[in-house]
């Protein structure tokens, strides 16, 4: 299982579903995921690729955000 952190300190996990050989994505501590996240992928790698793409795009957020104070 690997996990990921958000910039707001989240954690992020990969897990395989244990009924079949496919991966899903979840918020460790529990929570609604975002759109972009939800949904099952056919391998590690396509999860990650998501995970990574939703990281990016929430650190620029926050880097946009910051930069406005």
């Amino acid at each position: 299982m690997k996990t990921f952190t958000t910039p707001n300190g989240k954690e992020i996990q990969i897990q395989r579903d244990p009924r079949s050989a496919q991966y899903f994505i979840q918020f460790g501590s529990g929570g609604e995921l975002p759109e972009e996240l939800t949904g099952i992928f056919t391998n590690e790698l396509f999860a990650e690729t998501a995970i990574n793409k939703y990281l990016e795009k929430q650190e620029t957020k926050k880097a946009k955000a910051e930069a406005k104070e």
